[in-house]
C-alpha cells in the first residue's frame, strides 16, 4: 500500500535572524529622517519625491522596519546632509580613531569641512 504524502510543503532551510548591525542601521536612518523631516505625512511625501520609492516603502524606512539600500540610499544622501553624515559615522569614516586608513589625509579634512563641523557626531551611532 502506498503512503499518502499530502499537499503540504515541508519546512526546510535556515531561519534568518536579523543581525544587530542591520537593526542599528535601520534605526539610525529612521531616526535621522524623522529628526530632519518630522513625523508628519509630509515627511513620507518628501522621501518619496527624493528617492522615487513608493509610499509603503517610505513608511517602512521612517518607521525603522526596513532600511533603504543601494540607489535609494544614495538618493537620500544626495538630498539630506543628515543622512550622509549618519552613513559616514556608521562606516566610521568620521571618527578620529586610527582605524581610518588615511586619518590625516587632506581629502578627509575637506570632507569634514564641507559637511559642516557643527553637526553633532556624538548621537551614538
Amino acid at each position: 500500500m502506498r503512503i499518502k504524502m499530502g499537499t503540504s510543503v515541508p519546512k526546510m532551510g535556515t531561519t534568518v535572524h536579523l543581525d544587530a548591525d542591520q537593526a542599528a542601521y535601520r534605526k539610525a536612518i529612521a531616526d535621522t529622517l524623522r529628526r530632519e523631516l518630522g513625523p508628519t505625512h509630509q515627511a513620507i511625501k518628501t522621501v518619496m519625491r527624493w528617492t522615487g520609492a513608493s509610499e509603503r516603502t517610505a513608511k517602512y524606512w521612517l518607521s525603522g522596519e526596513r532600511g533603504p539600500s543601494g540607489e535609494h540610499l544614495i538618493r537620500l544622501a544626495q538630498h539630506s546632509d543628515a543622512v550622509l553624515i549618519t552613513i559616514l559615522t556608521m562606516a566610521e569614516r568620521l571618527s578620529e580613531k586610527p582605524r581610518h586608513r588615511c586619518a590625516g589625509c587632506p581629502a578627509r579634512d575637506l570632507v569634514l569641512q564641507n559637511l559642516g563641523q557643527e553637526w553633532k557626531l556624538s548621537e551614538g551611532f
